[in-house]
């Protein structure tokens, strides 16, 4: 009785095994998708800041900007791709964006192949890992580190962390291989060398120098490899710390140890927050997590390599939520939620359950079924991620939708400080920045939205039908003159609802016409009670009496205007 129910677990869980790299993969697909249909060319919050400093005349690749703190960090590798974006890409964020997905790209790459080429994983165990580390490295939930270009600070401390621990067990695995010939030193200089990046990256990896020396320590890697770590993470602290001044506002980290039950409850919020709500309150199934662990971990020197790297990775992701907590606990323990923190909380859960797999599968002769019981949790954890994409993907559309509403009203010059703010929220960016924006035509003043304004209507759309779509007009606010600098006074605010019928989906975009003259453009994606439908959209005051009307633009390839309405300045 005993071997056909093994065949049959083994085939079970052979298939789940496929089944989870799908989902895997299709996590990646979702994140994508994410990334391509929430795209705004218009910059957010600190990403102006690479357009400010063009703007008052100074290189963005000078040293002392390069140098310049941001807030606790020195941004030297973002401000570098920020630069490329601005020279060579107009500030348009699709450079950022897909650098973002790339660099996550070869995070996974990198973590997949460690397994087999460290922890000699392979079949179906290889096959899991992967679909695990995939579904955490691009779950959705840190949906705000794929739609704003300026996070590629937070997407590449993490990869240059993988990439020093894998660096740094590939140094040891030769030191061991070596019998009387030295070992080369190119895998401890590259250890560095991403440990280096990764703190000029971010401020988070500088943590990196205390977790490579305490492994090398503990990997017998000699004296030797334990200096060099050392002495190096010694300079690039102190080089960091130069000039150093506290962000305003920022807790004090001294005084916040002070504080630990605050401390550990931003923590615990910190890693949490990557689980549903009712996963996080119920004490059993985190119980039942431990219950797994027990039998697994004692097997995990089987993949002992592999394990060291995962342990180091873990280790960073545990201190950079405790220096993120002793930093900012000021702003409260809702602020630990922060979907740009779920990159760091996931890599530390990809990483305990890699653990756990490895485990598990190593302890298959005395543990049964414990290896299948696992992937049963995690084929459960994708289905529940799965269930819940809509939330994170809803959100990302709200920011898109937000971003694109910024942008019209920039483009046709009207100073709404209800749309402008969710693009940065200090009206004085804009003074500066806009002006050069417009005569670079840079970002989404090279939109195709922005090649429209001034021209004849006929000249650019034909004319649709009024069944090609439906909807209405409910409300033209007018925006009051509030000095937002050269070019952006006052006008309206109209809202209102569009549906392309042809299409059965939303229009492409939203044009207003004064004699038959495209003056003010708009989004359509705006949230209503139970529907998405809703459309924004801007145009210059207009004289008492004059008219304006409001067209969806309609049709795939071949797009048409389509009335909606017309309203009457007061």
């Amino acid at each position: 009785m005993d071997a056909p129910q093994r065949d049959d677990t083994s085939r079970l869980s052979d298939v789940l095994s496929y089944v989870l790299l799908v989902g895997g993969f299709l996590t990646i697909v979702i994140s994508l998708y994410i990334v391509v249909t929430t795209y705004s060319s218009l910059p957010y919050w600190d990403g102006w800041r690479q357009i400010e400093v063009a703007a008052n005349g100074a290189s963005p690749v000078s040293p002392s900007w390069l140098w310049q703190q941001h807030n606790e960090h020195r941004l030297v590798l973002p401000k570098l791709f920020l630069a490329v974006d601005l020279q060579l890409f107009g500030a348009r964020q699709a450079f950022m964006l897909a650098s973002i997905f790339a660099i996550q790209l070869m995070h996974f790459g990198l973590l997949s192949w460690s397994m087999r080429a460290l922890g000699n994983w392979n079949g179906v165990l290889w096959r899991t890992g992967t679909g695990l580390a995939a579904f955490c490295l691009f779950c959705p939930t840190q949906w705000e580190n794929f739609v704003w270009g300026f996070q590629v600070c937070f997407i590449l401390p993490s990869f240059f962390a993988t990439a020093s621990f894998v660096a740094l067990v590939l140094y040891s695995t030769e030191l061991q291989g070596a019998s009387e010939k030295r070992p080369s030193p190119m895998f401890l200089i590259v250890s560095m060398l991403c440990a280096f990046a990764a703190a000029y990256s971010l401020a988070n990896g500088s943590l990196l120098w205390p977790v490579l020396v305490t492994a090398a320590i503990c990997l017998r890697l000699g004296r030797n490899a334990v200096l060099s770590l050392a002495m190096t993470g010694a300079v690039s602290t102190a080089l960091y710390l130069y000039h150093y001044s506290r962000p305003v506002g920022h807790a004090n980290p001294t005084a916040s140890l002070k504080t630990p039950i605050k401390l550990l409850e931003y923590c615990w919020t910190y890693f949490s927050a990557s689980w549903p709500s009712y996963i996080r309150e119920q004490r059993f199934i985190w119980l039942g997590l431990l219950l797994l662990l027990a039998p697994a971990l004692p097997y995990v020197l089987k993949f002992r390599m592999f394990a060291a790297q995962l342990l180091m990775a873990m280790s960073y992701c545990l201190l950079t939520s405790l220096v993120t907590a002793s930093a900012r606990i000021n702003f409260g323990v809702s602020q630990a939620t922060a979907p740009r923190y779920q990159t760091i909380a996931l890599q530390f859960w990809c990483c305990l359950g890699l653990l756990l797999l490895g485990g598990a599968f190593s302890a298959r002769p005395r543990v049964k079924h414990l290896f299948l019981a696992v992937q049963v949790c995690l084929l459960a954890i994708f289905a529940e991620g799965a269930a819940s994409a809509t939330n994170p993907l809803g959100a990302a559309v709200e920011h898109a939708v937000a971003q694109k509403a910024a942008a019209a009203a920039l483009l046709t010059g009207v100073a709404d400080p209800f749309s402008l703010s969710a693009a940065y929220p200090e009206k004085e960016m804009f003074a500066k920045t806009v002006p050069y924006m417009r005569a670079k035509r840079l970002s989404a003043f090279s939109d195709p939205l922005a090649l429209l304004l001034g021209k004849g209507m006929d000249s650019v759309f034909p004319r649709a039908g009024p069944a090609a779509c439906s909807g209405a007009l409910e409300a033209v606010v007018p925006v009051a003159n509030s000095y937002y600098g050269p070019g952006l006074g006052p006008g309206v605010r109209i809202l209102g609802w569009a549906w392309d019928e042809k299409r059965n989906d939303l229009p492409t975009a939203i044009v207003v016409t004064t004699n038959d003259e495209i003056a003010g453009v708009g989004t359509s994606g705006k949230w209503r009670p139970s529907r998405s439908d809703g459309f924004i959209a801007f145009a210059p005051e207009l004289p008492a009496g004059a008219s304006a009307n409001v067209y969806a633009i309609v049709g795939g390839s071949t797009k048409a205007a389509c009335q909606i309405g017309r309203f009457y300045a007061k």
